[in-house]
């Protein structure tokens, strides 16, 4: 185990299905097919977590050969089967049930593309985590010059634990969606409060359980907005969790219209063609 990572483990549980390019149709950014897309993803992953304590399960649903061959060029368990995008989630829950309680899961889909730094930078986060709570409600008023606060009270009865998105979609800034997050920061990065994801995020084994029945439903359709909306605090976290993501993004959905901003992706998703032509 190395030392760096103070014994926090991740287990990863990467879901991968070659023969469909995207479930809603959206086109991938730089002519890549989906399989090509699989391998740069997965390897800027196995980059990110180099030095990490970490295990990585594979989900293979309908791989082809070379997608099933290149995964086992790599230190991963790999289970296969024709699952379909419901039914592989429901597979990723229950390998997840397994996992012992205080290690994290990082239920990871194949199109998020990730930075070298972005591990390094969500433990970083997690070593801290039970310093950071949502700021209080506060209601204040402007009296000869001087503000005055009339209450103050918190967010939640007990501390809401974290649920890490490492993607910072671009909708977060326009004004239909822009909204009052509570933003704090690590020694390397920043964090804000958001209040929906996909089906790629890291959560602590003990609140997947705690939660069970919440993901068993979310699997059903795919519904990451029924995960969202009732996992995920907002104003309030009252048995809720606290979901965060970075500024700037750790990683990117590999989608052209849902691209993370700041970060040339074009240009890490080169280098990574690069390397794995290298590996051979």
């Amino acid at each position: 185990m190395n030392s760096a990572s103070e014994n926090i483990k991740i287990n990863v549980i990467f879901r991968s299905c070659d023969a469909v390019n995207a479930v809603n149709n959206s086109a991938r950014p730089f002519n890549l097919d989906k399989g090509t897309l699989i391998k740069i993803c997965f390897k800027s992953l196995l980059n990110a977590l180099e030095g990490i304590d970490y295990k990585m399960i594979v989900i293979g649903d309908a791989l082809s050969k070379e997608t099933r061959d290149f995964f086992l060029k790599y230190d991963i368990e790999l289970i296969e089967g024709v699952f379909g995008n419901d039914k592989s989630i429901l597979e990723s829950i229950k390998i997840a049930e397994k996992i012992n309680c205080e290690e994290w899961i990082y239920f990871c889909e194949d199109d998020y593309l990730h930075t070298k730094d972005s591990f390094k930078k969500i433990l970083n986060l997690i070593k801290v985590k039970d310093l950071i709570v949502p700021g209080r409600i506060k209601l204040n008023q402007l009296l000869r010059k001087r503000t005055i606060s009339l209450f103050s009270f918190k967010r939640y009865l007990s501390k809401p634990n974290l649920v890490i998105h490492p993607c910072d979609y671009p909708d977060r800034y326009t004004i239909k969606y822009a909204t009052k997050n509570f933003i704090f920061h690590t020694k390397d990065s920043h964090w804000r409060q958001i209040s929906n994801t996909t089906f790629t995020f890291l959560i602590e084994a003990k609140e997947l359980i705690k939660h069970r029945k919440t993901f068993i439903k979310s699997s059903k359709r795919a519904n990451d907005g029924y995960l969202s909306a009732t996992l995920f605090g907002r104003s309030f976290f009252f048995n809720k969790l606290l979901c965060v993501s970075p500024i700037p993004s750790l990683s990117t959905h590999m989608h052209q219209e849902t691209m993370s901003p700041i970060i040339d992706w074009e240009k890490l998703a080169t280098e990574l063609l690069c390397e794995i032509k290298t590996e051979g």
